[in-house]
Order: C-alpha cells, then sequence, then structure tokens
C-alpha cells in the first residue's frame, strides 16, 4: 500500500537520521566504515579516471615516447586491479556478512520490543499500522540510509574533484558544464514530482487491481464467486478502474514527455556547443589539449549526472525519516504495564471490585461495574452470547490490561504490585483465538524448547486434553512438525485437533490458575464431553474459570456467572440460577431445545 507522504521539518528530518545512524553504529559499526570508506574511494575513483584520460591523450596528442605512454597504461591497471580488488571483496565478502549481522541484531531488538509493548497498543490502529510498517520495512530503510549516505559521499567527492580538473582544463569550460548541470537538475526535478504525482495516483488503482487478481486467484473466494453475482461487481470495477489508470496516463505522461523532450535537447545541444567549444580550443587557440577534450566531452554527462544524483541523495533522508520516524515511535514505546514488587506465591484467591475496562477512550465501556470472587480449588463458570466482555476478563485477569477502573486483587492484593512474570507464572490460559506455531507437537505443548526428560510430561498434557488417540496415529510422535510454515510435510491439524494441543499447553504448565476461553468450540458434542470429563479430573484441586457461551461446560460448575453487554447480571450455582428463571435459564433452555432437536432429527429414519 502507498504511503501518504507528509511534511517533515529539516529539524526532524536530521533528528530521525541520526537517531538510526546512532543504532545502527551501535549494532554493527563496521557498516557505517566500510561504507564511508566505499564512497570516498569511489569519489577519489572519478578524478583518478579523468586525471588518467587527460594524461593519456596529452601523451598521444604530444608524441611522447612509447614507454612514457605505456607507462600511464600500467600504472593506472595496477590501481584499478587495485581498486576493484577492494571493492568486490567488499560488496560480495563483506557487506553480505554485515548486513546480515545488522538484520539479526536488528530484528532480535524488534522482536523484544513487540513482546514489551502493552496489548492495547493492537487496539490503536495508528501504532498499529505504524508498527506493521516497521517491522516490514525497517531493515530496506536501515540498510537504505547507510548506503545512499555511502553514494552521497561518492558523489560529493567526486563532483568536487572531477570540477576542480574541468577547472584546471579550462575555466569556461569548467563553468558551462556547472550551469547546464544545474539547469538539468531543475528541469528533472519537476519530472520526478510529476513522476511522483502519477505513482501516488496509480498507487490507488494498483491497491484495486491487486484485490481484484487475489479475490479470482485465491481458494477462499472460490465458492462465493460460482454462487453470487459478486463477480460482476468486481468485473466493473475492474473496468473503470482501467480507464482511470488510462486517464493518468495520459495526464502525467504528456508532463514527463515533455519535461524528457526539453532535457534530451539540452543534452544534445551542450554536448554538440561544447564539442565545437572544445574544438576551437584544441585545433586554433591551441589552449587544451587533445587529454583537456577528452575529458571534457567525457565530464559533460558526469558531472550533471552526479551533481543530479547528490541531489536525489539529500531528498532521500526526507523519505527515509518517515519510515524512520514509526520505527523510532515503535523501538521507543514504552509499556504502562509494569512490573512490581511482590512475587506472586501460590494461588488462594481472586477478588475483583467494581470492574470497569474500556479499550479505547471513546469507546463504550466493555466491562463495568463487575464484583466476582474466586477461590483456591473452584470451578468458576463465565457465561454469556458474544461480546458479553467474557474474554475481556480474562484479559484483566492475566494482566494483559490494566483496569479502566476498579482493581483485580491476587491473594488480596492489586495485580499491579506484582512482577508480570510471576503473576502468569502462576496462571495457564486456552484463548479462544488460540494458536498453534511452526514446531514440533512437543515444542508446542511446551511453549518453548523441548528435551527428551520432559517426554511424559507432554505426554501425560496430551492426554489430559485427549489427543493421544490422534498422537497414536502419527509416524513422528511428539516430533510430528505442525503447520507447513518451517517443513513442507509438516501435519495440517482439524479445528478440533488443535484445540486439544493448546488445552495441552495449558495442562503442562501445571499453573495454579487455569483460564479455558471457549475450550470446546471446535469440538463435537461427543468430542466436548470426553474432554470435559478431562478437564474435571485433571483440575482435581486446582483453581480453573470456564469462559462459555455453550452451557453444557458449566453444570458441574462451583459458581456461575452471567453476563450480557458488560455487565455481571446473574450469579450462582446452575441449579440456584435455574430456579431464577432470569437470563441464564432462558439461554440454557434454548441450547437444550437446540440439542433435543437435533438428536430427533438424527434419530429419525
Amino acid at each position: 500500500m502507498a504511503e501518504k507522504k507528509k511534511k517533515l521539518s529539516h529539524k526532524s528530518v536530521i533528528k530521525y537520521n541520526l537517531w538510526l545512524f546512532r543504532l545502527i553504529w551501535k549494532y554493527t559499526p563496521g557498516y557505517v566504515i566500510g561504507m564511508v570508506t566505499e564512497g570516498v574511494l569511489w569519489g577519489v575513483n572519478n578524478a583518478i579516471g579523468s586525471i588518467y584520460t587527460l594524461w593519456l591523450f596529452d601523451a598521444l596528442g604530444e608524441g611522447r615516447a612509447l614507454g612514457e605512454t605505456l607507462s600511464i597504461i600500467a600504472g593506472y591497471a595496477i590501481y584499478l586491479s587495485l581498486f576493484y580488488i577492494f571493492h568486490n571483496w567488499y560488496w560480495k565478502i563483506y557487506n553480505p556478512k554485515i548486513r546480515e549481522r545488522l538484520h539479526i541484531k536488528l530484528h532480535s531488538d524488534m522482536f523484544k520490543q513487540a513482546l514489551r509493548i502493552d496489548l492495547e497498543k493492537y487496539d490503536d490502529p495508528e501504532f498499529y499500522n505504524d508498527f506493521i510498517f516497521a517491522m516490514d520495512t525497517s531493515f530496506s530503510h536501515v540498510t537504505g540510509l547507510v548506503e545512499d549516505t555511502g553514494k552521497l559521499i561518492n558523489r560529493i567527492i567526486a563532483s568536487l574533484t572531477l570540477t576542480g580538473v574541468l577547472f584546471s582544463i579550462d575555466a569556461v569550460m569548467a563553468v558551462v558544464i556547472f550551469t547546464v548541470s544545474v539547469i538539468r537538475i531543475v528541469l528533472s526535478m519537476l519530472k520526478n514530482k510529476s513522476n511522483f504525482k502519477w505513482s501516488t495516483e496509480i498507487n490507488k488503482r494498483s491497491r484495486k487491481d491487486a484485490y481484484i487478481k487475489r479475490v479470482f486467484k485465491l481458494p477462499d473466494y472460490a465458492k462465493e464467486l460460482r454462487t453470487t453475482h459478486v463477480r460482476e461487481n468486481l468485473l466493473r470495477e475492474h473496468a473503470k478502474n482501467t480507464d482511470e489508470k488510462l486517464g493518468l496516463i495520459k495526464r502525467y505522461g504528456t508532463q514527463v514527455g515533455v519535461l524528457w523532450a526539453i532535457i534530451a535537447v539540452i543534452n544534445e545541444a551542450t554536448t554538440i556547443g561544447l564539442m565545437v567549444l572544445m574544438l576551437y580550443k584544441v585545433m586554433v587557440t591551441g589552449t587544451v589539449g587533445l587529454g583537456g577534450f577528452a575529458v571534457a566531452m567525457n565530464a559533460v554527462w558526469r558531472v550533471s549526472w552526479l551533481l543530479s544524483d547528490l541531489v536525489d541523495r539529500v531528498m532521500k533522508y526526507h523519505e527515509h525519516g518517515l519510515y524512520i520516524e514509526k520505527m523510532m515511535n515503535f523501538m521507543q514505546c514504552e509499556p504502562k504495564i509494569v512490573d512490581g514488587a511482590l512475587e506472586a506465591g501460590e494461588f488462594e484467591s481472586l477478588c475483583i471490585r467494581g470492574l470497569g475496562f474500556s479499550y479505547t477512550e471513546k469507546a463504550p465501556l466493555a466491562l463495568d461495574g463487575v464484583d466476582i470472587e474466586i477461590h483456591r480449588g473452584e470451578k468458576i463458570a463465565i457465561v454469556g452470547y458474544n461480546g458479553a466482555g467474557k474474554t475481556t476478563l480474562t484479559k484483566l485477569i492475566m494482566r494483559l490490561y490494566d483496569p479502566t477502573s476498579g482493581e483485580v486483587l491476587y491473594n488480596g492484593k492489586p495485580l499491579c504490585e506484582y512482577t508480570v512474570s510471576s503473576l502468569r507464572r502462576r496462571m495457564a490460559a486456552v484463548f479462544q483465538d488460540y494458536r498453534i506455531f511452526a514446531g514440533s507437537i512437543a515444542e508446542n505443548v511446551v511453549g518453548g524448547e523441548y528435551r527428551s526428560e520432559n517426554e511424559q510430561a507432554v505426554l501425560a498434557a496430551l492426554k489430559k486434553s485427549t489427543f493421544d488417540t490422534k498422537l497414536e496415529k502419527l509416524e513422528n510422535g511428539l516430533d510430528t512438525q505442525l503447520t507447513r510454515e518451517f517443513e513442507d510435510n509438516g501435519t495440517q491439524l482439524s479445528g478440533g485437533e488443535a484445540q486439544k494441543v493448546a488445552i495441552a499447553r495449558a495442562f503442562y504448565k501445571e499453573a495454579d490458575l487455569i483460564i479455558l476461553d471457549e475450550p470446546s468450540s471446535a469440538l463435537d458434542p461427543d468430542a466436548e464431553y470426553a474432554l470435559n470429563t478431562a478437564i474435571s479430573e485433571y483440575a482435581e484441586g486446582r483453581t480453573v474459570v470456564f469462559i462459555s457461551h455453550r452451557l453444557s461446560t458449566t453444570r458441574h460448575a462451583d459458581r456461575i456467572y452471567m453476563f450480557d453487554s458488560g455487565h455481571l447480571v446473574e450469579s450462582g450455582t446452575h441449579e440456584e440460577l435455574i430456579a431464577l428463571g432470569g437470563k441464564y435459564a432462558y439461554m440454557f433452555d434454548l441450547q437444550a431445545q437446540k440439542y433435543r432437536s437435533s438428536q430427533t432429527q438424527k434419530a429419525e429414519p
């Protein structure tokens, strides 16, 4: 997606680029030194090439001895050999290694920062977009900044040294070349401005093209395209988009074409004019030698290109600044959820008082005035329809967010008084949007590095989650690779199977407090019953919080909390809530009717 350009002050551009330079120097000072050295050598190389041409042609024009001419050629050949040995060593051997070292260090720090930032940042669209953009584009702009700086040094030194050589040959010639170069730079900047406007406009249409192409290409959309008329809408949009692109090509193509023509005429006029001037000075006045003529003809385009590219490199610092700003904002973001001084001990109780929470300042409260108590060994069910605030409550309990109002007390003290890591060691969770990672089954259960001494504990956790039957069918057992991200022959689990592995991860942790958010959502009724039985057996003596809108998991809970639109509306045992005849009873009866209806349909011949 094209990034909308915005204005940055010169001060900000300098600030952001210097910040990134300091970061690069911290990671790989050799990369900076190497690029500066390469820039200086290439800059000087332009002047040396011109001086060589001057000496060689003057030697030929003045009829010097063959030996003297050959010595000039031999000296330049030795110089070029040494120069290109260094050049190839740098770009083929040193630069790839130092770039990879920088890549590893930079992204390692970015990954660590991604773990530090608060989960609430993922709910901030502007920050999240910048965060993703920084992760995806950071390395290209890091290396781009260093390499553009090396080339900028190259262009500055080359322009100065080559201009100095020209002035030593003929001042008038040098002034003419320099003046024409400035004119070409101005015209090129106007051309680039038109190109930028064209690129900005065409990118909007290109995004539409990419989306339409993706829809017709991916299997995800194939069924809907064949069974609805949405394809006709897309084809109409494609035709409209194409017409708009043709209009842009006509509008901006004319502007750019005219500027290209003017630049081409100036180039040819300058070349011919300078050739006539130099021929006059060589053949009539004799003030310029054959070497000066050769250098002038070569320099007429070289100086112009060097100065034009120098301007382009300077302008790139503004472009880099736009991206570095996003990267710096991400890397310097400090989390609000920080450690307290206490280490969380064995779980005894959780007391929630007047809890309120909103994901953003302007958003409505996802939870409002919630009071709950949970004690060691209890089985608690949090129920309600989707959007009732159930999952939000689990995030607050695990201190993935801090409350907007009220408090959560762990063993009688606010969560913020404990270290975050010690709290989370005491808790295990299976989130509604659980994830299976690329790696072995064992690594997914352990949630980290797997060692052979952990085998029995991993197998026990998988058995408790009722995944053991599936495990027996897998040829590589615990070493079976999941997903095909790292291994082409990796295993793709069904939704229910993957959910069991995620549940086994929580069982393996041996935590005091287990939070299961929709633990059987991907399971059929038989598998759900088997899993609930296993959970009950495993959780004996442990505290378990079930989050669910399927009430078959809640009947044997010690206490049930019914949520509706962020409010706690009912609490009690299953029997008490059924007798109350409120929202829970209505929800339970509705689900029971659907279950009985489906069973009757299955039983019909």
